[in-house]
């Protein structure tokens, strides 16, 4: 049962109305001024009323339907490694399985068994998107709607699109009201078509709660992946990248303030840092000083954006690439590699027995024989100083930044290490490219 809302004309007569000028509104009867506005409140209680049975409730989230059959989608963060779960859809308990992961982009799909003619969603056309459009978000919000069994529905505005955040790198950003229990479930265009899967919020002081600031993941980077997730058998599927390509992500942040990212001054493409030897970005022909000005028919305004865009395809996907050298555009077709990330071939030494990783230095006990940190010039006895900058006092310090931070396979870690004895030693700056896991099975 495809709930695609029959939405009235009446958003846009209310829409001219309420834009018209003010002479017009007031000269215009009192009673036709209510009557629109009432047409347009019920066309908006039509148009949730069409979606709330698309809607799926999930410990300690929310989901949506995206087909008759069952298949079904929320934030990985809400099911994590979960296998099966019970969900509830329509006041029914019903048992599902996980068909699909997307770790990295906070996605999973799952199906619930034995049922068909269930209620959907279609997707919308989130490229289309603009900002200022008026989005429903439908959810569970501190697990306030288990009572009675209905989601809880928010309005606001489109506020943002392209947002780079974490691993949410081509994010749709809205003011409506997102709040923990929200996650996982759908963020709705005014015609019923689901926009995107409404997943982090900005929080300010420790505050887990509504800042105006919610990120949803969008459609059309869903629909890339959707067909791995149907075919993943409950694993993960991986995001694509181009191995070899140095993103220089501190120039782009030293940068980021001014429009000094080329030379012309103009923000309007991503330049390439370095090309490592051997790699798809070499076999592709780039070249250092290139500038990526299109993947596909999205323009990139700097390397952000080019990693935004690229993160929103799986590996596997082909994609157009336009680039720039010498003032002659050229046009290349690539086939993004798996980027998930690899060993880099560090063994750090064991904590200390009485006292703990926290009181226990960085110290590097051994590094794998033709690993990336060998090629990057790391050494047993190293004690790791930084890594991008960060100050590491402990182990645990270089455990927790190591398990937070998001890396992919191409990237290029920047350790800043010292070596030699207490009364002889120096202080190195290394930098590693991070292997695809692929590359790391090769190397076995």
């Amino acid at each position: 049962m495809n709930l695609k809302a029959g939405v009235s004309s009446v958003f846009v007569c209310a829409f001219l109305l309420a834009s018209a000028p003010a002479h017009a509104v007031e000269s215009a009867p009192a009673k036709s001024v209510l009557e629109a506005a009432r047409e347009l409140e019920n066309a908006y209680i039509q148009t949730i009323k069409n979606v709330l049975p698309a809607y799926v409730f999930l410990e300690g989230g929310s989901g949506v339907l995206i087909s008759s059959d069952g298949y079904f989608l929320t934030n990985h963060h809400v099911i994590r490694n979960k296998k099966s779960a019970l969900v509830r859809s329509g006041g029914k308990d019903y048992d599902a399985k996980t068909i699909g992961i997307d770790t990295r982009g906070d996605i999973a799909l799952l199906k619930m068994d034995n049922v068909s003619n269930m209620p959907f969603l279609e997707f919308a056309d989130s490229d289309a998107l603009r900002i200022g459009q008026q989005v429903f978000a439908i959810g569970n919000p501190f697990n306030t709607a288990e009572v009675t069994d209905d989601p809880t529905v928010t309005t606001g505005i489109i506020s943002a699109l392209h947002r780079f955040e974490a691993n949410y790198t081509d994010a749709i950003q809205t003011d409506a009201a997102v709040n923990p229990g929200n996650s996982g479930g759908p963020l709705v265009t005014l015609d019923g078509k689901l926009a995107g899967i409404n997943g982090l919020i900005e929080t300010k002081f420790g505050n887990s709660a509504n800042t105006g600031v919610a990120l949803a993941i969008p459609a059309k980077q869903i629909e890339r992946f959707l067909p791995k997730l149907k075919a993943a058998h409950g694993k993960t599927v991986q995001h694509g990248s181009i191995i070899g390509l140095n993103p220089g992500l501190q120039d782009e942040l030293a940068k980021a303030s001014t429009s000094a990212s080329t030379p012309d001054g103009v923000r309007n493409g991503a330049i390439v840092k370095t090309i490592a030897p051997n790699t798809s970005a070499e076999k592709l022909g780039l070249k250092p000083g290139d500038k990526i000005l299109k993947i596909d028919n999205y323009s990139l305004l700097n390397y952000f954006r080019f990693l935004g865009v690229i993160n929103t395809y799986p590996a596997g996907s082909q994609i157009k690439l336009t680039y720039e050298r010498n003032g002659e555009q050229k046009t290349v077709l690539a086939t993004l590699e798996d980027s998930s990330p690899g060993r880099f071939g560090i063994e750090m030494q064991l904590p200390d027995a009485r006292r703990g990783a926290r009181f226990t230095k960085p110290k590097i006990l051994a590094v794998d024989p033709n690993s990336p940190a060998l090629k990057g010039g790391l050494k047993s006895g190293d004690e790791i100083l930084t890594i991008q900058g960060n100050f590491m006092s402990s182990l645990a310090e270089v455990r927790l930044y190591m398990t937070r931070e998001i890396f992919a396979a191409g990237d290029i870690i920047k350790f800043k290490v010292r070596r030699g004895t207490l009364e002889n030693s120096e202080e190195a700056e290394l930098s590693v490219t991070v292997p695809s896991a692929t590359e790391t099975a090769k190397a076995k």
